[in-house]
């Protein structure tokens, strides 16, 4: 018995081969193209100073409570989910002397009381290094620059934000001559497109710390926003004073991210041109 031939509609041709080709069009692009980075309002890296003399074991680990406790406050949290995206990304980064930069804590996303826990329990167990000699500000803050990523000249780290941000961290009185070192640094830093460079001073000698970090280091290139720097003492009090100053900054950066605007998907682009193209196939 002969099988019949499917009848067709040479008049009318098939739309099925140019949808197919499309499809492995728009699959093809999402294969060669990079994994997509996620968006976040703002990223943090704390910059820790580890040089001896400085914070003591113990100094360290109250200070290591203070972050920890200041990113799991409802008012830290709050402040989070009023951005644009709701979420910001945060590293931990320690350095010492030129040799010593060290990732404590990569690269992570917060945008709710679980994930900030998360932090908080990596940040209250992470290992002390430690460092001879004195800190060197100049090849930590480039280090600290690289490590935002694509946006400041470095290799991508699995997030984009419109604001990116320095906290540094130091109990450490800063030897002679090391000012104009400090200063090259948080200008390159600045220049590379980092928006904002803090400081928090810590420990007996915060007021002299903090004097040479006003000077030579805090930096802000966003119009209306002025750097901060503060002392605490490495007592009770050292969480609310370390959550009113990251608090501000998290603000900050959540105001700017509302008014960027974020860069639609390459795929998502091409959606609109292939359905005007199929429409067009249909007349």
């Amino acid at each position: 018995m002969k099988t019949p031939t499917p009848r067709t509609n040479r008049g009318t041709p098939s739309r099925l081969p140019l949808v197919r080709a499309v499809t492995l069009g728009i699959l093809a692009l999402g294969w060669l193209a990079p994994a997509r980075s996620e968006n976040v309002d703002s990223e943090m890296v704390l910059l820790v100073d580890i040089t001896r003399p400085g914070l003591n074991p113990t100094e360290f680990g109250r200070l290591m409570d203070g972050y920890a406790s200041a990113f799991t406050s409802a008012q830290i949290l709050d402040s989070i989910q009023s951005g644009a995206y709701g979420r910001i990304a945060v590293s931990m980064m320690f350095f010492g002397n030129s040799n010593t930069q060290l990732v404590g804590v990569p690269w992570m996303s917060i945008g709710n009381a679980t994930e900030a826990n998360t932090f908080a329990d990596l940040v209250r167990n992470v290992a002390r290094p430690s460092s001879s000699g004195a800190p060197d500000l100049g090849a930590a803050l480039a280090a600290a620059t690289l490590s935002f990523g694509t946006e400041t000249g470095g290799s991508a780290n699995g997030f984009e934000s419109a604001v990116q941000i320095v906290e540094v961290a130091s109990g450490t009185v800063p030897q002679n001559g090391d000012a104009a070192n400090a200063a090259a640094g948080s200008a390159a830093a600045l220049a590379a497109g980092v928006e904002l460079i803090n400081a928090l001073a810590l420990g007996n000698r915060a007021n002299q710390v903090d004097a040479f970090y006003e000077a030579n280091v805090i930096g802000s290139t966003v119009n209306g926003v002025l750097p901060t720097s503060d002392t605490a003492s490495i007592n009770a009090a050292l969480a609310g004073t370390m959550g009113g100053l990251l608090n501000d900054t998290v603000q900050t950066g959540a105001a700017l991210s509302v008014t960027a605007v974020p860069e639609p998907s390459s795929a998502v682009g091409l959606i609109p041109a292939t359905l005007l193209l199929l429409r067009r196939r249909r007349r």
